[in-house]
């Protein structure tokens, strides 16, 4: 289990105003290890003092995933998360699946597919990246949806 508390205030004016940047985060988490199967679910929560200078005021987060051993070297995973920004005046679900195989100890296979699902007034994206316009993020128009592949290989320095 791990709990956390944690405030950001903006360098230029000490304000909590952007619940990305500079706020007020609490999370509480959970793994739970059955056999070959790992659980775990995530709650988030960002708030901002109310400034009106930004979009988004407060951001829940919560996401879950199995993990599945299948083998020592394999690994699939199925996750889901949801996000809600403004209490409701954005929201959005990510869905993926994926797996991983461990080639040595040091360098893994990776690939992942995701969906992430707006709703009219969100635009959230598969990128981890500042919140934005499309042209800026590459994230979907508000209300508008992306699917994503990633692949890759891993090796660890």
């Amino acid at each position: 289990m791990r709990g956390l508390y944690d405030e950001i205030c903006d360098a230029a004016n000490g304000q909590l105003n952007n619940p990305f940047t500079a706020s007020r985060e609490y999370l509480a988490g959970v793994n739970v290890f059955l056999g070959q199967f790992k659980i775990q679910a995530v709650y988030q929560a960002s708030r901002t003092s109310g400034m009106t200078n930004t979009p988004t005021t407060t951001d829940d987060q919560e996401w879950g995933d199995v993990t599945w051993q299948v083998t020592p070297a394999s690994a699939l995973i199925a996750a889901v998360y949801h996000v809600n920004a403004n209490n409701g005046a954005s929201n959005a679900n990510i869905y993926t699946i994926g797996g991983s195989y461990n080639l040595s100890k040091r360098t893994l296979l990776d690939i992942q597919i995701a969906s992430a699902r707006n709703s009219k007034n969100a635009n959230f994206g598969l990128n981890a990246n500042s919140a934005g316009d499309t042209v800026s993020t590459d994230n979907p128009l508000p209300g508008h949806n992306q699917t994503g592949v990633y692949a890759g290989i891993q090796h660890s320095f």
